[in-house]
């Protein structure tokens, strides 16, 4: 027959085995919970053409602008882009704190190729002239939509919330907007002569299941080669605009190699 102290020793083991697995499980659910990475859909990929020219000669901007825009084989962005979407794909996306969804899933989602970020606009010849403008100046990597974020004041009528909802069933916890664009750069500018480069800028916005901004990320570096600056307005030609947008390009992935980390510090938080 068992003593009283014995039974009790023996129930103690019980429930000291109990709390081991108890606490064993919670510590498991735990660490399946931590180790499952958020899923982010990119949602657009492009470049844009239109080089700003804010800080040249206000009268040689159009016909810059109007330069750039021209489908001339000698001033082709895309094999900048497609340079900065495989660098992105194989580098950038290694120092996220999330996980990127498939290319395809997104690409080839029915409710995904038929938006185009027009909502809102209220007649045809201004979704023509809107359809237009994104053809002539945008690049996008084969299969994205040209989509720029926000679009209203009203969160929920925004191009990042429209998209979320698109892609619920994907099982996304946010979408982010990557884009390449450029700027001219004076370097040296005396008297309206001296010397220009072009300003290479990378644009990342990071959004939430909330429609919530969770980073912005918006850096650039300037290409060392350059041309002439006359009267304040850059002199050049294809030949020479073009390897200037690379040399900057390379400048600036160079750079935010070494910077993104800063930039994802928070993402787990927030995201």
């Amino acid at each position: 027959m068992n003593s009283p102290i014995s039974d009790q020793k023996s129930n103690n083991q019980v429930i000291m085995k109990k709390l081991f697995y108890l606490t064993f499980i919670f510590a498991l659910l735990a660490t399946v919970a931590y180790g499952q990475k958020k899923r982010v859909a990119v949602v657009t990929f492009y470049v844009d053409k239109y080089i700003d020219a804010n800080k040249i000669a206000a009268g040689s901007r159009q016909s810059t602008y109007e330069k750039t825009t021209e489908d001339d084989p000698r001033f082709d962005l895309r094999p900048i882009l497609q340079d900065f979407h495989e660098t992105f794909m194989k580098k950038y996306v290694k120092e996220f704190p999330f996980e990127i969804v498939p290319e395809s899933e997104i690409i080839n989602h029915p409710m995904y190729q038929a938006y185009r970020g027009m909502d809102g606009v209220e007649d045809q010849d201004s979704i023509d002239n809107l359809n237009e403008a994104i053809h002539d100046r945008f690049i996008a990597i084969d299969g994205y939509n040209v989509l720029l974020t926000g679009g209203n004041m009203l969160r929920s009528w925004r191009t990042e919330s429209h998209l979320l909802k698109i892609l619920e069933d994907v099982d996304i916890d946010g979408v982010l907007f990557v884009s390449l664009s450029y700027a001219w750069e004076p370097k040296i500018a005396l008297g309206g002569l001296g010397n220009a480069g072009i300003r290479s800028y990378i644009n990342m916005d990071l959004y939430n299941k909330d429609a919530k901004k969770v980073f912005k990320l918006d850096e650039f570096a300037i290409s060392k080669k350059g041309v002439a600056l006359v009267s304040g307005a850059p002199i050049f030609n294809y030949d020479k605009l073009l390897p200037m947008c690379a040399n900057a390009t390379d400048k600036l992935l160079d750079d935010l190699q070494k910077k993104l980390p800063k930039y994802v510090k928070k993402v787990d938080k927030n995201l």
